[in-house]
């Protein structure tokens, strides 16, 4: 029985009687079997929790799963390649790369990385084949893809409560995670504490204040099921703020798509069509994405 939890603001922590802002086609409150049907994927309706704006400016779910129906629905689902196909969803991970590469003066084998949420390991892996990280530690929930990760490293951690309280890291990456964590203030405030002193953190979420989202408005693919909240630039800045970490950048992502699954997708979104193209060849844009890094203070 997937059960439910009442939310405040998880940026500042407000509990407003606000209008809801985005509206779905269906509520799936409940319902369990239209939540089982519709976790994952893209869909002609749009099922999500209602998403209201609080006066921080932060967007976000009243209501959400509870943490014990979460991990029942993270625990078994497929991968996560968003692009269309795993040649695009590399090109768009070497553009991550590029944004981290410089940053430490560090020799690359020295530097212990902790990426959270990798899905199927291909950062990691893409940092291994780098030469940037020999010492790659990961926490992935989603046990699926746990073979996948184990060609990569050894050090699998199932949850961040896992790992040795002594293990202290140089990067923390959250590519396309902190959407995804209720509890966020609670899950950076535990990943600090593996935080080495000046450590750093990159991710990458997607812009509720995008384009894209803006013409798409409900039929964004990003109001979905499995995002309790959405960022903009200045929700993230304000979010990391208030835990006293300072801003090095945040930038739109070039994010590259195969554009048989973009036109797929398009069609989905605006005209609730589907119609399955050819591959065709992919094409880079900067759509509803954008990433940060910033530092921990001492």
């Amino acid at each position: 029985m997937i059960k439910f939890i009442d939310r405040k603001c998880p940026v500042c922590q407000e509990n407003l009687n606000s209008k809801p802002s985005i509206l779905p086609d269906i509520n799936p409150e409940h319902d369990n079997d239209i939540i089982k049907n519709y976790w994952t994927g893209i869909y002609k309706l749009k099922i999500f929790f209602p998403y209201y704006r609080c006066k921080c400016g932060t967007l976000y779910n009243k209501k959400f799963f509870d943490k014990e129906s979460l991990n029942q629905l993270y625990s078994n689902q497929e991968d996560n390649i968003f692009s269309g196909d795993i040649r695009s969803d590399i090109k768009t991970k070497k553009e991550y790369l590029k944004q981290i590469k410089n940053i430490f003066s560090l020799d690359p084998k020295k530097i212990k990385i902790l990426e959270v949420g990798p899905d199927n390991g291909s950062f990691s892996k893409l940092l291994a084949e780098n030469d940037f990280a020999y010492n790659i530690s990961v926490v992935e929930p989603n046990q699926r893809m746990h073979s996948f990760l184990k060609l990569i490293t050894p050090s699998i951690f199932n949850s961040i409560n896992e790992i040795p309280s002594a293990a202290k890291f140089d990067l923390i990456i959250a590519i396309h995670v902190l959407q995804n964590v209720p509890d966020i203030n609670i899950y950076i405030n535990e990943l600090s504490k593996h935080l080495k002193e000046e450590g750093f953190i990159y991710g990458v979420v997607h812009n509720e204040r995008s384009m894209m989202a803006k013409v798409l408005k409900n039929r964004w693919p990003s109001y979905c099921l499995q995002h309790p909240h959405l960022f903009n630039f200045s929700t993230i800045d304000l979010f990391f703020k208030k835990l006293k970490y300072k801003k090095l950048f945040i930038k739109k992502t070039k994010n590259y798509f195969n554009i048989g699954y973009l036109l797929k997708h398009l069609l989905i979104a605006i005209l609730k069509k589907e119609i399955n193209f050819p591959n065709f060849f992919s094409i880079s844009l900067k759509l509803g994405n954008f990433s940060f890094l910033y530092k921990k203070q001492v």
